[in-house]
């Protein structure tokens, strides 16, 4: 009896969930998605997400964030999903009422998050029962903005603290960067876009953030999903990019009609490191 208890108990871990608090003092925490037929301390790649929400609401226990979770489990991933602080709890919200610098200092907090939560996992690997192949890190609007910033900025806000975070590839769901610049040939990554081309939220090229204008206190211009395309192709990095002529910040949602190209760029790309570029344009 004790034997198949046992067996039972095994056999839900290996295919379920486990919650992890990486800052206690924020109370801040990832779950993980084993896959089946899970075997412990084995190499596995990661799909790392982080949700959307405006920095003000959105969960990881979000029934989107669910099902994508389940399904990078169901294709033999290990599925992690990081909640990070929302900052943009004022009045203000989070759009162009808020000071500009009040918003950098959303995106550069929410980043810091992504990269500690990071940074637990790869330490940890051992307690964590797994060890790390490949780790591809994705995030929808806030949380796109949050894993691009935190890639690709993290040596301007963050000096080397971070410097053992190691990401293979991104996913950015209506993302935008904040200073494109710190995008280069050495360090771009393989990566997926996804955005409506009329977002008026997220620009999809460069544009003010929420739309505002350049008089109002939360002018921000970002360089979003089209102007990191373009410099995926002018220096000869894999991307694969779906935009929707005139889709807006609802392709920030998921997309379960193209999470099979979406998969199988990941594998090619990033997993197997083959320069693959594909564009896929829509009404």
């Amino acid at each position: 009896m004790k034997y198949i208890v046992s067996m039972l108990m095994t056999m839900s871990f290996a295919y379920g969930q486990k919650t992890i608090t990486y800052d206690t003092k924020n109370n801040l925490a990832f779950d993980i998605y084993y896959p089946k037929n899970y075997k412990e301390n084995q190499s596995y790649n990661v799909f790392a997400w982080v949700h959307g929400g405006g920095f003000s609401g959105g969960t990881r226990a979000d029934v989107q964030e669910v099902e994508r979770m389940k399904d990078a489990q169901e294709r033999g991933f290990i599925a992690i999903s990081i909640s990070y602080r929302l900052l943009a709890n004022s009045s203000a919200g989070f759009g162009c009422d808020l000071p500009k610098q009040e918003k950098l200092s959303i995106f550069k907090e929410a980043s810091f998050d992504v990269l500690s939560a990071l940074s637990y996992i790869q330490n940890n690997q051992k307690s964590l029962k797994f060890s790390i192949n490949k780790l591809i890190l994705g995030g929808s609007s806030a949380g796109a903005e949050a894993i691009l910033n935190a890639y690709y900025l993290r040596d301007l806000w963050y000096g080397n603290q971070f410097d053992q975070v190691k990401i293979d590839g991104l996913v950015s769901y209506a993302g935008a960067i904040v200073d494109d610049r710190y995008v280069t040939k050495s360090n771009i990554l393989p990566t997926v876009f996804i955005h409506g081309l009329s977002d008026d939220v997220v620009p999809s090229n460069n544009a003010p953030h929420r739309s505002c204008l350049d008089n109002q206190p939360g002018f921000l211009p970002l360089a979003g999903s089209q102007t990191l395309e373009n410099l995926s192709r002018n220096y000869r990095q894999a991307s694969l990019s779906i935009f929707s002529n005139s889709g807006k910040h609802e392709w920030s949602g998921l997309k379960k009609e193209y999470l099979n190209q979406i998969f199988e760029f990941i594998n090619q790309s990033i997993v197997q490191s083959q320069k693959v570029n594909n564009r896929i344009i829509v009404d």
